[in-house]
């Protein structure tokens, strides 16, 4: 947090000291048109209040190249005085008197937009709430979601991307109103959402382990059955869930 207001600040200075060294170069009448041309270069990079600018106008034929000088030299020192403060302030109050909260903005690119994917309830990763479609990187096992088979009513192990290239395969919810709708035409009752279609994709090996590990929990949750599990995944550790989940978010 220093490191960034101390650059911010050299970058305040540079940009006052370049404007003066310019104004210096160009013929003004008094100090008037000189502070005029400085805050002119400034530009929207800073903007100096003309009620600031008041006060000093009693030197309007001061000397110039004396008033630069001065000039900066007092903003040398204010840059001081605020790397001073800046040391001195805690990080929290910095936060607090901030106008836009940098710890919400934050949370709200991680949690993004609230959505859940219809069938897996894996969250929309697009990020904050301006966005036309959802989309996950990542689809789990649609019994996390809560679907299983209508005959054996046991917690369905595909995942999303598979069942959505499927060309039989149906589900039905409270969005079709009980009726049975193809997975490849799942955009008829879900627009917002896009999932991508890639038989060749399984579920990472994390949620492989948690559906292993809690299969009666969701079961008992979704009033279903527990999940046929497939031989391999009960062969998963605790240690290769977690190394999966570290790659599924780029944590090394």
């Amino acid at each position: 947090m220093i490191e960034f207001e101390d650059r911010h600040v050299q970058s305040s200075i540079r940009s006052i000291n370049a404007a003066v060294n310019k104004a210096k170069t160009e013929k003004s009448a008094n100090l008037e048109s000189f502070v005029k041309n400085v805050c002119q270069e400034l530009g929207d990079k800073l903007v100096i209040p003309q009620d600031a600018l008041g006060a000093f106008m009693i030197l309007n034929n001061a000397d110039q190249d004396q008033f630069a000088h001065w000039l900066t030299e007092c903003v040398k020192n204010m840059a001081q005085v605020l790397q001073e403060e800046f040391n001195e302030t805690n990080i929290k109050m910095k936060l607090k008197d901030l106008r836009v909260k940098p710890q919400n903005e934050l949370f709200a690119k991680l949690i993004g937009c609230g959505k859940q994917c219809p069938f897996c309830a894996a969250p929309c990763e697009a990020g904050g709430q301006e966005h036309s479609e959802h989309f996950a990187s990542l689809h789990r096992p649609t019994a996390l979601g809560g679907y299983s088979f209508v005959l054996s009513k046991k917690l369905d192990t595909d995942i999303c991307s598979s069942l959505v290239i499927a060309p039989n395969s149906t589900f039905r919810c409270d969005a079709t109103n009980g009726e049975r709708h193809h997975y490849k035409d799942y955009k008829d009752i879900f627009p917002d959402w896009k999932i991508p279609p890639d038989g060749s994709l399984e579920a990472s090996d994390y949620w492989k382990y948690v559906l292993v590990k809690f299969n009666n929990k969701f079961a008992e949750e979704f009033n279903a059955k527990p999940a046929d599990i497939p031989v391999t995944w009960n062969m998963i550790t605790p240690q290769q869930a977690e190394e999966s989940l570290n790659k599924s978010f780029n944590i090394k």
